[in-house]
């Protein structure tokens, strides 16, 4: 590394942890329920052009994400024959509840940009629910920020 590089790199680093994840989530939440079916859940992630979905239960809380990869998976199974939902061979259209994924890897308000793309790189998940004391409070996607927010935030320069 060029020694003229590493003031910036500093700089980009001191940047990714002062951004915290309330800074740059989505506040407004598309979610789905555990009895919704696949069909529905699939045709609102094409018309909100999103690639994943919080699962909130009963008692309000996020109990799981489905996301286009666990549409992927299903419709694959559903093409081969091996869905089957409480028992009983499911043809066609199983609920959210059986195709979610249930281990959430929940943010804080507080946590760093820095933090979030590590997340996002080594684990490959690219809907992050933001969270405080259980509840659904934002939520963080692949698509977030946008190329747009980050060329307008003070990035370190090259000059």
């Amino acid at each position: 590394m060029a020694a003229n590089s590493k003031p910036l790199l500093s700089e980009l680093i001191k940047k990714l942890k002062s951004i915290k994840a309330k800074d740059i989530m989505t506040h407004y939440v598309i979610t789905a329920s555990e009895d919704m079916h696949l069909a529905d859940i699939a045709e609102l992630m094409v018309k909100a052009r999103i690639s994943g979905l919080p699962v909130i239960g009963k008692k309000g809380k996020i109990v799981g994400m489905i996301t286009a990869t666990d549409l992927f998976i299903m419709m694959d199974m559903i093409k081969s024959g091996d869905v089957t939902e409480n028992g009983l061979i499911t043809a066609s259209n199983p609920t959210v509840k059986y195709a979610m994924s249930t281990e959430l890897h929940k943010l804080k308000k507080t946590t760093t940009l820095d933090e979030i793309i590590a997340i996002m790189k080594y684990k490959n998940i690219h809907t992050l629910p933001v969270c405080e004391s259980g509840k659904l409070i934002g939520c963080l996607l692949y698509t977030s920020p946008s190329p747009r927010d980050l060329s307008t935030s003070r990035m370190p320069s090259s000059a």
